[in-house]
């Protein structure tokens, strides 16, 4: 499909790509709409990150300097808004075993030599290969409908805020969680000021959410708050801590970077921004990927990742620069540097049910880069990726399946060339 043919196509999906020939992103822009867009995935960092700091003892400067650090290199090389967020299934196995933050760290160097290795030998790209459209639309679609699962299940949450008193309001005999209406007025005021340039969305969900979280009790916590310089401590990882992170954390990890990180960022990419998405390839998105992860594990650090749906956070929330990228970047590093290593009080002013509107207003606008899909299939590839990826949680057993149903038709096309040419 040529740049002229798709341009049309998505600019009537109202997903349209910037329309720049140049092969760079544009200057960045620091702007109010920039900021917004910066702060789009939120719903996405936010959640998995504080979990990590209160469950798994990691420490916050590092965690915050390690994402702060990686949006501004990204903000900087590919000049468009490239997300930075933790690594979901290393967050999530983390999570669920307790796993000690220096375990969680030492997943990075692993998984950084790793994706260097992948992009100085070209795998990166043959593996690209094996992703075509149809498989990547169904991965879209899959993280999209997880995307918004995960964000009713934050509304839904007993508490409106973190470490908040549960909150319910009564309809009659039926008691239901406060951040149901909440998240529904967050849903109304995105779409509702999803053009305003002014005063763009997130930023105006985000001050009430924040007047939401002070008259729920969040000032309290805000007590707790210092300023004062914080450096995160310097060292390498345990062999010991490098082999349980290799076999616990990295292993399930890396198809879904390859699968969600790598191609479909960089799908996702060309679809929004074109041309200006000429920097945005297999190979920078692994060394870029990989560069930082090295990093993180030397600092206490978080293992990162780019991702398609965070890219689509940023781009339908307004950011169209690496202008974005910069801005949460270095308020990022500030948190990290200059807030006594305890900005947990702080992120709880953000209610539960903003950060679940944002997911699900994300997940909604990701699963319709999958509406392109043409004949019978290419649908069925999406619907196996998709639905074995939403049902399973596991986008990589998805991403499986569906080479399996592409090889079957590939297969099915070939032996039927060969007996129309027999035939002949």
């Amino acid at each position: 499909m040529g740049y002229t043919t798709r341009s049309r196509l998505f600019s009537r999906l109202g997903t349209g790509p910037s329309r720049s020939d140049s092969k760079v992103g544009p200057a960045p822009r620091f702007a109010l709409v920039e900021l917004g867009g910066a702060l789009g995935d939120l719903g996405t960092l936010l959640p998995l990150v504080v979990a990590l700091i209160t469950v798994n003892h990691m420490a916050a400067s590092g965690v915050f300097l390690t994402v702060g650090i990686a949006y501004v290199a990204a903000g900087f090389y590919f000049r468009l808004p490239i997300p930075v967020q933790p690594l979901k299934a290393v967050g999530a196995i983390a999570i669920a075993s307790n796993l000690p933050g220096s375990v969680v760290s030492a997943a990075g160097p692993v998984l950084g030599l790793i994706l260097l290795g992948l992009a100085a030998s070209g795998l990166g790209d043959f593996a690209g290969r094996l992703f075509a459209r149809p498989v990547v639309r169904g991965i879209q679609l899959g993280l999209g409908l997880l995307l918004a699962q995960t964000g009713l299940l934050l509304a839904a949450r007993p508490q409106l805020v973190p470490a908040g008193a549960e909150s319910v309001v009564r309809l009659g005999e039926l008691g239901l969680p406060l951040g149901i209406p909440v998240a529904g007025a967050v849903g109304l005021v995105l779409w509702s000021r999803r053009h305003s340039q002014r005063l763009p969305a997130v930023l105006t969900v985000l001050g009430l959410g924040v007047a939401v979280s002070l008259a729920a009790g969040s000032l309290e916590g805000l007590a707790s708050l210092r300023l004062g310089l914080v450096l995160p401590a310097i060292g390498l990882p345990s062999a010991r801590d490098v082999g349980l992170a290799a076999a616990l954390l990295v292993v399930p990890q890396l198809p879904l970077t390859l699968g969600n990180a790598v191609v479909s960022t960089q799908r996702t990419a060309t679809d929004y921004f074109g041309h200006a998405a000429g920097r945005v390839t297999y190979r920078s998105l692994l060394t870029s990927m990989g560069v930082l992860n090295l990093m993180a594990g030397f600092i206490g650090g978080l293992p990162i990742c780019h991702g398609s749906g965070g890219l689509t956070a940023h781009y339908r929330f307004g950011a169209r620069t690496g202008g974005a990228s910069l801005m949460i970047g270095s308020g990022l590093v500030a948190l990290a540097l200059f807030v006594d290593g305890n900005v947990v009080p702080l992120l709880a002013l953000i209610p539960y049910p903003v950060l679940g509107g944002l997911l699900v207003i994300t997940g909604l606008q990701h699963g319709l880069l999958a509406r392109d899909v043409r004949g019978w299939k290419e649908v069925v590839i999406v619907g196996v990726v998709a639905t074995t990826g939403f049902a399973t949680g596991n986008l990589a057993l998805g991403f499986a399946l569906g080479l399996v149903a592409q090889g079957i038709f590939w297969l099915e096309a070939r032996v039927g060339r060969v007996q129309a040419t027999q035939g002949a």
